[in-house]
């Protein structure tokens, strides 16, 4: 085990309590985002007057020699030591001696710099998860505008319920991703916040700028209270919340794909590039990428669940609890990340049947609705319409016709013996309500699927889509910028 800091113990750990100490196969994640933020500490250290000019570039030089091997892979780190931190520090003092490395932890614990690395992680997978949303949401978009006015039954209780239309049932899908990344963005803006120089609990006798390490990492501001920014991580809960309401809805919606992909529906079809085929039966065509989209909503919340129990009964203050935190919300991110990039592709190249949507238009009570309302236009109060209606139905069901044959007679027939009372009705009543089109076309409620509601919706979505992207364009750009501020300093103070 590496002693770098067991200096007060007389003992190492033994091998296996090392092996179960360490966080180091999680912690490789943030290699980068350390040896970053280590930087950005010395150089604000040096220009506060704490760190001096020859000490920085010795330091500053082993940095960007650790990083290039790390990312040229010629590293290999093992569970002597206890965390990526302790790594990179023992191989920074490897290659300078301690006289020159001991000095770039001044002013800083491993608490704060746990926490400064992982809000980096976070927030560069939450810009990619923002991303991947708002491309779902164009491809959903893209599809309903082709859909407009391809008919299909909506369902309540899993039972046919009113006329609706694909590209109608589609857009609400993209109001709530949309939800989703409003909700991803304002969780963005309270992850990044910076905890560097917050050091154990209590901050430092030294005269340190945290906001330069903020400028320097791009982060908006710095986290100030001490207590909070090493021992809060409701931000990390936060995050996991937000992905596991995200995935909520595309299980949702994941549900629906795997359910109409069966033969008793048939109104899509997936692209066998995400579909799957069985061991035994040859006929398969399974749409187990999306089944599993289904499956890994679970594997979230779990993740949300874990991160809760872990801190709820946390007193005030770091605990090594806190290290396994980053387990639940590294799977949370990957998971929600790919399970995006794995239902657009499957949406954007599935086929749709509209022919197998409209046939089950057809002989449906789904028209019962425009039914009652028609009588309530004029004639009937609309519980009375409402009553009428039921009772049509239930005379058809029991003659074994649909509303598409519906008659004047069997309406005038109703409203007579339950109300005692002459209404008048078109001879064309069937065609009006039941047609479609003509049903789709009638409907007048704001947000109905009115083909032309549907694409001002999908005109509209499309619209605030492109807004958010700038949004989001403008968060890379802010990072961006400070990458390019710590570079700049790197050149300034290296040789």
């Amino acid at each position: 085990m590496s002693n770098l800091f067991r200096t007060r113990l007389a003992k190492e750990f033994s091998d296996r309590t090392a092996r179960f100490h360490t966080s180091i196969v999680e912690d490789l994640r943030m290699a980068e985002e350390d040896i970053d933020g280590t930087m950005a500490h010395t150089i604000m250290l040096h220009e506060q007057g704490i760190l001096p000019r020859q000490d920085l570039e010795k330091i500053l030089a082993a940095l960007q020699e650790v990083k290039q091997e790390w990312m040229e892979g010629e590293l290999t780190v093992g569970p002597e030591y206890e965390d990526i931190h302790e790594y990179i520090e023992a191989r920074v003092i490897e290659k300078i001696g301690i006289e020159t490395g001991g000095k770039m932890h001044t002013g800083r614990s491993r608490n704060d710099q746990v926490m400064v690395d992982m809000k980096m992680v976070t927030r560069r997978e939450l810009i990619d998860i923002m991303g991947n949303t708002l491309n779902l949401v164009k491809t959903i978009c893209d599809v309903a505008d082709k859909h407009t006015e391809s008919p299909m039954p909506l369902y309540t209780h899993g039972q046919q319920a009113q006329i609706g239309s694909y590209g109608h049932y589609l857009i609400a899908y993209a109001d709530a991703l949309l939800r989703d990344y409003k909700r991803t963005f304002e969780c963005y803006t309270r992850v990044n916040t910076n905890p560097l120089g917050a050091t154990a609990i209590g901050g430092t006798n030294f005269r340190i700028s945290r906001m330069r390490t903020s400028e320097l990492l791009g982060f908006d501001g710095i986290q100030e209270n001490s207590v909070d920014a090493t021992s809060s991580r409701d931000w990390a809960v936060e995050t996991a919340a937000v992905l596991a309401i995200l995935m909520s809805n595309t299980s949702r919606l994941a549900a629906d794909i795997v359910q109409w992909s069966g033969t008793e529906y048939n109104y899509i079809e997936l692209s066998d590039e995400y579909s799957s085929s069985s061991s035994i039966m040859p006929q398969k065509k399974n749409p187990s990428t999306i089944e599993l989209v289904r499956g890994k909503t679970a594997e979230t919340y779990g993740c949300l669940q874990e991160l809760m129990t872990m801190v709820k009964g946390l007193p005030t203050g770091y605990y090594q609890d806190l290290q396994q935190t980053k387990i639940p919300l590294w799977r949370a991110l990957d998971t929600t990340k790919t399970s995006l990039e794995v239902l657009e592709g499957a949406i954007r190249t599935m086929k749709v049947n509209t022919d197998a949507m409209l046939a089950q238009t057809r002989g449906s009570f789904i028209y019962a609705v425009q039914l009652a309302e028609t009588l309530a236009e004029e004639q009937l109060s609309f519980r009375e319409a409402y009553k009428v209606t039921a009772e049509v139905v239930n005379n058809l069901i029991e003659e074994g016709r649909t509303l598409e044959q519906l008659k004047p007679y069997d309406v005038q027939r109703a409203a007579k013996k339950l109300f005692n009372k002459d209404v008048k009705v078109s001879g064309g009543i069937a065609e009006k309500i039941s047609d479609p089109l003509n049903a789709l076309n009638n409907l007048r409620s704001p947000g109905s699927p009115h083909p032309a509601n549907t694409s001002m919706m999908v005109e509209n979505r499309l619209e605030l889509r492109e807004r958010y992207l700038k949004e989001l364009q403008f968060l890379k750009i802010k990072l961006t910028i400070a990458g390019d501020n710590l570079r700049n300093a790197l050149q300034t103070y290296t040789p």
